[in-house]
C-alpha cells in the first residue's frame, strides 16, 4: 500500500469520525430540547395528582424545581451548539488556558453559574 493510500484512509476515517460526532451532538441537542419541553409540560399539568402538594411546591420553589434543571439543560445546549458550530473549544481566563476535554466542562460550569446567578437575582423576594 502506498503512502498516498494510507493518508487517504486516515483522512477518510477522521472525516467519518467528525461527521459521527456532529450527528451525535445534534441528536443530543434534539433529545434535550424535547425532554425539557416535555418536563415543562408535565410540571404545568398537575390535574391527576391528589391534593395541592405539588402545585404549592412548584409555586413556592419554582427556581429550585424548574429553574436549576433548566439552567443545566440550557448550559449543555449552549455548550453543544458552540461545539458543533466552531469545533473543539479552547479559551483562556486570567492566565489559565483550557483546551481539550477541560474546555467544554469549564464553559458549561461558567454558563450554568451565570444562569443560576441570573435566576437568583430575578427571583429574590
Amino acid at each position: 500500500m502506498s503512502e498516498e493510500q494510507k493518508n487517504l484512509e486516515v483522512t477518510t476515517d477522521e472525516s467519518q469520525s467528525a461527521r459521527l460526532r456532529i450527528f451525535i451532538s445534534w441528536v443530543v441537542v434534539v433529545i434535550l430540547t424535547c425532554f425539557g419541553a416535555f418536563m415543562l409540560y408535565k410540571l404545568t399539568n398537575f390535574h391527576n395528582t391528589p391534593g395541592d402538594y405539588w402545585k404549592n411546591m412548584v409555586k413556592e420553589q419554582f427556581p429550585v424545581l424548574i429553574g436549576l434543571p433548566m439552567a443545566g439543560l440550557g448550559s449543555l445546549f449552549v455548550t453543544l451548539i458552540l461545539r458543533i458550530s466552531t469545533g473543539p473549544m479552547e479559551f483562556e481566563i486570567g492566565g489559565l488556558k483550557f483546551k481539550g476535554g477541560a474546555a467544554p466542562i469549564v464553559f458549561w460550569i461558567i454558563c450554568f453559574m451565570v444562569i443560576v446567578l441570573s435566576i437568583n437575582l430575578l427571583w429574590q423576594k
